[in-house]
């Protein structure tokens, strides 16, 4: 079972999202980013300027210093002497396009710094405040559809959540939240902005143009997080 730490859907957030709704926002971020793989090891998305990934938000060591930070201070505490703690963080600290840049036994030092006690708890902590950042994106998105007298279904919150951990601040769905015309889309209709609109509009979005099968998952990891919203039957995490 995966360990998710003491951040799991415990946190006290100033937030306007539903403190109720992020049980689900973690699961459908964790199905999103990983599946069932583990959040204590290091990742590889060879895509872009991606570097090395871990955690459940999937921190990326070479544009996020925190997940840097988070890295070093995981090595320090495994007592990884200065050579490989830096060795590691150099490696680590710039695109990936061809994968792990690491050798063996550096991979094997990372992922078990990572993975002890004092690694869970500093990648959970990470977690946590990458959670502040998505929510705080989320929190725009519902203020955006608010200016209009509409409400996010928790779907949409859903997948809102997991676009803001893919691509940063959602400030052209913002616009189209707001009532402008976006990717060719005309702004939603009606007092909720419905899972239907949310699809498509991120169907519209160049990327998912360009891989579809991503959004095929991105669509089933919110299936798989809808039991976690609250009303609905309680479930494991």
């Amino acid at each position: 079972m995966m360990r998710l730490g003491n951040e799991s859907g415990k946190r006290e957030l100033n937030t306007m999202v539903d403190q109720s709704m992020i049980p689900a926002i973690r699961e459908a971020i964790k199905q999103n980013e990983l599946g069932n793989a583990s959040p204590y090891c290091l990742s590889f998305a060879c895509l872009g300027a991606s570097g090395a990934s871990f955690g459940i938000f999937q921190g990326d060591t070479n544009v996020d210093h925190d997940a840097r930070a988070t890295l070093l201070k995981a090595l320090q505490a495994k007592a990884a002497d200065v050579a490989t703690q830096n060795r590691i963080i150099a490696a680590v600290s710039r695109a990936c396009p061809g994968g792990n840049p690491l050798t063996k036994d550096d991979t094997e030092t990372a992922n078990s710094a990572l993975s002890c006690d004092q690694g869970i708890a500093l990648v959970d902590r990470m977690d946590g405040r990458l959670l502040d950042v998505v929510l705080s994106e989320l929190d725009s998105c519902i203020s955006a559809a608010a200016s209009r007298q509409q409400s996010l279904a928790s779907a949409v919150q859903l997948y809102v959540a997991l676009w803001v951990n893919m691509t940063g601040a959602p400030d052209t769905l913002n616009k189209w939240l707001g009532g402008t015309q976006e990717l060719g889309l005309m702004p939603p209709l009606g007092p909720v902005v419905t899972k239907n609109d949310i699809e498509k509009y991120l169907q519209a979005n160049t990327y998912f143009r360009v891989h579809p099968k991503n959004f095929v998952h991105m669509r089933d990891a919110v299936a798989t997080a809808m039991p976690f919203l609250p009303g609905t039957v309680s479930v494991a995490a």
